[in-house]
């Protein structure tokens, strides 16, 4: 058979897999909570307690609106999570593990758990060499049909979540620009930056008698090789932040320039008010 041949072959077939996908009726691997009836339909998991923990992962994250954090809430009531085997001799049974971050993830950006059939959301290239590559498909490209199936929560909370992901992803990527809603005080949590080496400070805070103290912001700097611990109180930052803004909308000012959140490690930013306040006694050698 000639090469033009297989390509033929490879069109056709290609072709048929996508129209039974228009249609909905293409079989796809299930993610766990989901599965065939013996009609061939998708219905959910008959088992009440696979049911209960991805409601209880849904509602977590929505209370939290963090991946970490609801990892921690299913440690801490001691719950396990619900993991289908794909392939082998035990293909098909139910495992109960303990829950992982990428877990999570992989359940919140998953669509079919709207009810939603899905396809196209990742595509298989192969190299010369042989090496396999999964990428994955932008948005516009997927084959969604909405209301396919029974699912877990509405095509809006999902959307939702995937805003809440994404914004907490901005926390570890080159702008930086906010992370993670988090519990206490501190006026500006998640979004102080150093000024010098552009890490995230985190913070930290401390009882006395029972009584919270204000809350200080921690990072480490990497100048020439050495590496030095920087504290400051939140309580001045505050306040600097606080003098400083216009409630007409108008940008605020602190000591070295405007503080803008969204512009963590420019001059004049949170980041470089952030450095300046940090007071040159608390700077220690590690």
């Amino acid at each position: 058979m000639s090469e033009a041949e297989l390509h033929f072959l490879r069109a056709r077939l290609r072709g048929g897999i996508l129209s039974k996908a228009r249609r909905g009726e293409l079989p796809t691997p299930l993610p766990v909570g989901l599965v065939d009836d013996p009609a061939g339909k998708v219905v959910l998991d008959p088992d009440q307690g696979v049911q209960q923990a991805l409601r209880h992962l849904f509602a977590s994250f929505e209370r939290t609106g963090s991946a970490r954090a609801v990892v921690q809430a299913f440690e801490c009531e001691g719950l396990r999570f619900p993991v289908r085997i794909r392939s082998g001799k035990r293909k098909g049974e139910l495992l109960w593990m303990p829950l992982r971050h990428w877990r999570v993830l992989r359940t919140l950006h998953n669509p079919r758990y709207t009810g939603a059939f899905v396809y196209g959301r990742h595509r298989t290239s192969t190299k010369a060499n042989g090496k396999t590559t999964v990428h994955e498909q932008p948005r516009e490209q997927w084959i969604f049909i909405a209301d396919a199936h029974p699912g877990y929560i509405s095509l809006e909370r999902y959307e939702t979540n995937q805003r809440v992901l994404a914004g907490n992803a901005h926390a570890h990527g080159v702008e930086r620009a906010a992370g993670p809603a988090r519990e206490g005080p501190a006026l500006l949590q998640g979004l102080v930056v150093c000024g010098k080496c552009g890490k995230r400070m985190t913070v930290s805070y401390h009882k006395r008698r029972n009584i919270l103290e204000f809350p200080r912001f921690c990072g480490v700097l990497s100048t020439c090789g050495e590496s030095v611990a920087v504290r400051m109180d939140s309580n001045a930052q505050d306040k600097a932040c606080l003098s400083g803004a216009v409630p007409a909308g108008g940008a605020g000012t602190g000591p070295s320039g405007p503080l803008d959140p969204g512009r963590g490690g420019e001059p004049g930013g949170v980041a470089a008010d952030a450095a300046q306040l940090a007071s040159p006694g608390r700077a220690r050698s590690r």
